[in-house]
């Protein structure tokens, strides 16, 4: 009888060690590593690369979505193109439309994504482009839409704008700092998009 107990009491303490054991091993197979999603939400530049990638269709939405905003008027902190949006309302109402959520700071953007060369030839549509006075930190931002020329939301405008990159003279002394990728173009998306229908003849 003592025997039987014994053993009982062994078997019920391995059963105890083993359960915890195995939860332990599972949880730790299910936590991610600390991906480029993360560091974006922890509002970290991300050195591995953009951390979204999109097709040209879903990238050409950015120029769209962007501008259908010209001539909203210009509301410092604004979030609502019905009531006014700022510089960086503009980038997070837009990169929403594609599922992307970013803070609502310019200087909180100019730390994201990928720095890209100041040169319009280099740069894409839906890249940032970030302002600061020199010394001080970035208070202003603008997004790339191809062609030379970025939208962005002008106070001494009033509204939102469309302006050549290499004309612009922003107001207050601000200058142009660098160039910023939050999403890259994906070219395995490009190859497995459809080809365009062709018209009847």
């Amino acid at each position: 009888m003592i025997h039987s107990r014994l053993t009982l009491l062994a078997g019920a303490i391995l059963f105890a060690v083993a359960v915890p054991a195995a939860a332990q091993q599972k949880a730790s197979l299910k936590t991610p590593k600390k991906g480029a999603v993360q560091a974006v939400t922890e509002r970290e530049a991300n050195p591995a690369g953009p951390f979204a990638r999109l097709s040209s269709l879903q990238r050409d939405s950015i120029i769209k979505h962007t501008r259908s905003l010209l001539g909203v008027r210009y509301k410092w902190a604004g979030l609502n193109p019905a009531k006014g949006l700022d510089c960086s309302g503009i980038v997070k109402y837009v990169f929403a439309k594609l599922g992307v959520e970013l803070p609502h700071r310019a200087a909180e953007l100019a730390k994201m994504g990928d720095p890209i060369t100041k040169d319009t030839a280099a740069m894409q549509p839906g890249d940032l482009l970030v302002f600061g006075k020199a010394g001080k930190r970035i208070s202003h931002v603008g997004i790339y839409i191809g062609d030379g020329k970025m939208i962005h939301a002008s106070s001494s405008s009033h509204h939102v704008v469309e302006t050549e990159v290499v004309k612009y003279r922003p107001a207050g002394g601000l200058q142009w700092k660098g160039v910023r990728r939050i999403v890259a173009l994906d070219s395995a998306a490009i190859e497995n998009e459809p080809e365009p229908l062709q018209p009847v003849r």
